[in-house]
């Protein structure tokens, strides 16, 4: 018997996986899914794969990507830095099995794609939209990971902005501290 593509909560809610688009280390899955995503042994991030990995059967949804053509894009700046394939940890309950490559940022990457988001609007230094400091701070653990995103992530982002956004970016960034 071939088991249905959605699964029914005790409410009587199908839901179904999340479409994955076709990605590449420099078009990848990156936000919210990225963020929800880790590795054995990482410790950074959130852990709410229903919200970011499931979707109401009669409304599917695509997870959104980051890279040229994405919702925003850091691969001037950053390359194809902290994207990693994540087929193995999706296989099973999002895709087939042996179905693959999925690149997906890592959190570090994930939240300098947000940053961009946030910095092309001018929103980052005033009311963040998508990534405030508060979240940071829930999605990394320790000091140690802040420096760590700021120097490896941060830093070199404000090289691929204009002037304009640089400045708005460059007054942001001491803002991003652990607390």
């Amino acid at each position: 018997m071939i088991e249905p593509p959605w699964k029914e909560n005790e409410y009587g809610v199908k839901f179904c996986p999340v479409r994955v688009p076709v990605t590449s280390p420099t078009r990848y899955v990156s936000y919210q899914a990225a963020l929800n995503l880790r590795l054995p042994g990482e410790h950074t991030g959130d852990w709410h794969k229903e919200t970011s990995f499931f979707t109401m059967a009669g409304n599917p949804h695509t997870l959104i990507f980051a890279g040229p053509g994405g919702w925003g894009d850091s691969t001037p700046s950053l390359g194809s830095k902290g994207v990693r394939d994540m087929a193995h940890i999706l296989a099973g309950w999002v895709i087939p099995p042996d179905c693959g490559p999925v690149w997906v940022a890592n959190h570090y990457r994930a939240i300098a794609d947000y940053v961009v988001l946030d910095t092309v609007d001018g929103r980052c230094l005033r009311s963040p939209r998508y990534c405030p400091v508060f979240s940071i701070n829930q999605w990394l653990d320790t000091e140690e990971q802040i420096e760590h995103l700021v120097e490896e992530y941060l830093k070199p982002l404000g090289e691929q902005f204009t002037p304009a956004a640089r400045a708005i970016h460059d007054e942001w960034l001491p803002t991003v501290i652990f607390s």
